[in-house]
């Protein structure tokens, strides 16, 4: 122990004197943390803010392993610099060892550096798992740092270690997602950085961070750089030489390839169950959902009744921050991306207390998609979602949120007396012909041309209705149905300010959601629908959709039809 200990002081020593060691662990993460933070609008939200300091944590590791311990060695070596230990006498373990400890030391005060700026300046939460980020990057950094020996162990000379270095530092820092959302790359380019261990460096540090994941979910990745630094150091040990005349053979840079194995086998297996791939596109949702929003000098329909002629809403970090009313902060004040409401009405994300998801998957996914589309961010609905539920529960899907319960009860109007005079005319609307699929519109056409009209006499809708479409029966399309649904109430007897409210505040009470969606409330759930033009005067306006955003997230509402119409 004495051996090891003895090294790590004296390289801890010259570390301290070394100013180029001090100012790459320090000084130089310090100036990409605020050029990425100025760059991203790190003050946009806690989520940004985590997202620069996981890309400086990530170039503070590659660096560490490749330019502070490989490049290192070999200057060392070059440098005759070995050759002195090698008379103390020692042997080649406790000088590793040493190298590994030291660059740890480091490491670790920088990485907590960065975070404190991050919180202080750009008022990132501090990390809801500080243990498991800290044994994560613990791991990382000695596993990083004994791929950078390896390297010096099997090069010749500094040049040659610079060329060697830099084919494993450059792909492993573009294809870690440190750089550029793995997410954005394409397919084939997202399965091949699977095989790379930054990116699943990258992915547990934003998992940690960004969802506050614990050790037991990041047990693959730190199982693979675990043996990366065990099989590492052995083949360090194994090839250490103390002076530059000796030299290895060509063959003997594939040890490299070797220690690699532990994220060789990860990748193939990630390639297969697309585990890593779809984790990249939760964190970069959760990212967005992270950002600040302002929508200003719009009218707000608060879920409850009220009405706030003029005013604004913050959104940030997923939820609703704060209601302004009369004129609106400045959006560059509170870091937020400002989003003009002028003429425009601002409602909670509606909600569609009666709908019948079913069919083969692809028709569903296509189905629950259309009601995000149409402004409609939850539903309740009968039958086998859970695993669609939960799915969109942790961010994998994008789509309305689905609350499930068997024996639905009813309300209001019913699917059949909402097609109380059934005419082709209910096929024009503009929202149908944009979520419908044309293959279910010809089906359609002709038999509502030949349906009978048959008045229905109904009870009147009271004040306490909830909005339920019906859709899923026949001739009430999934998502554009809780438009119908509303000017049916308001024709009905209902007034539009009573038909929103059953379609929003009311309906989430109904399904035991009240303290969370439904509302225009600080501290509730982003579910934000912006159309043109006044519901409360003119119902139809719901229709004329500007803007959803689903718990913070700015929906690309054409983006939310991956894949082909269901015929």
């Amino acid at each position: 122990m004495k051996p090891y200990l003895t090294n790590i002081a004296i390289t801890l020593r010259l570390m301290s004197r070394d100013r180029m060691a001090m100012f790459f662990g320090y000084v130089f993460p310090l100036i990409f943390f605020f050029l990425f933070a100025q760059m991203m609008e790190a003050g946009q939200g806690g989520g940004v803010a985590k997202q620069v300091v996981t890309m400086v944590l990530i170039f503070g590791v590659l660096g560490n392993g490749f330019f502070g311990a490989g490049m290192r060695a070999v200057s060392d070596r070059e440098q005759n610099i070995l050759r002195r230990f090698k008379v103390a006498p020692t042997t080649a373990a406790p000088l590793l060892v040493s190298w590994l400890v030291t660059g740890w030391i480091n490491y670790i005060p920088s990485a907590l550096f960065l975070i404190s700026i991050g919180h202080f300046a750009y008022q990132m939460p501090w990390p809801e798992r500080p243990f498991t980020l800290f044994f994560f990057m613990s791991v990382a950094v000695l596993a990083f740092r004994s791929l950078g020996l390896i390297i010096a162990s099997v090069v010749n000379g500094m040049q040659e270690s610079q060329i060697l270095i830099q084919l494993f530092y450059l792909p492993m820092l573009f294809l870690s997602g440190a750089t550029f959302p793995v997410s954005a790359m394409p397919q084939w380019l997202q399965i091949l950085a699977q095989f790379i261990p930054s990116a699943h460096l990258f992915a547990g540090l934003q998992g940690i961070l960004l969802r506050q994941e614990g050790l037991e979910t990041q047990w693959k990745s730190l199982l693979a750089l675990f043996l990366t630094l065990i099989v590492g150091m052995f083949i360090s040990v194994k090839l250490f030489r103390w002076e530059k005349e000796e030299k290895v053979k060509a063959s003997a840079k594939l040890w490299v390839v070797a220690a690699l194995a532990p994220f060789l086998l990860l990748g193939v297996y990630q390639a297969y169950s697309k585990e890593g791939l779809t984790k990249a596109k939760v964190l970069q949702r959760e990212l967005r959902r992270s950002r600040t929003l302002l929508v200003r000098d719009v009218r707000l329909f608060i879920g409850d009744g009220r009405v706030v002629e003029r005013g604004a809403l913050l959104v940030r970090d997923g939820k609703i921050a704060q209601i302004f009313e009369g004129d609106a902060p400045d959006a560059k004040k509170l870091n937020a991306d400002p989003i003009e409401g002028s003429g425009k009405t601002l409602l909670p994300g509606l909600i569609d207390a009666d709908v019948h998801l079913a069919g083969s998957s692809k028709s569903v996914e296509w189905s629950h998609a259309a009601y995000l589309f149409c402004g409609v961010t939850a539903i309740r609905s009968s039958g086998d979602l859970a695993v669609l539920k939960e799915k969109v529960a942790n961010g994998e899907r994008l789509a309305s949120e689905i609350f499930i319960i068997d024996n639905l009860p009813t309300s209001g109007l019913t699917a059949l007396e909402a097609v109380n005079a059934p005419k082709a005319e209910l096929l024009e609307s503009s929202l149908v012909q944009q979520v419908a699929p044309k293959g279910l519109l010809d089906k359609l056409r002709p038999l509502l041309a030949k349906a009978p009209a048959k008045e229905l006499s109904l009870p009147p809708p009271s004040a306490n209705s909830v909005a339920g479409s019906g859709s899923g029966h026949k001739f009430v399309i999934h998502g554009p149905g809780i438009h119908r649904e509303l000017v049916l109430l308001v024709q009905a007897g209902l007034t539009p300010n009573e038909a929103l409210q059953a379609a929003t505040g009311r309906a989430a009470a109904a399904l035991g959601a009240a303290n969370r969606i439904g509302f225009l409330k600080p501290g509730m759930e982003a579910n934000l629908l912006l159309v043109d033009g006044n519901p409360l005067i003119d119902i139809t306006a719901t229709e004329r959709i500007s803007m959803v955003v689903f718990r913070g997230e700015r929906i690309v509402r054409a983006d939310l039809f991956e894949h082909e119409e269901p015929q």
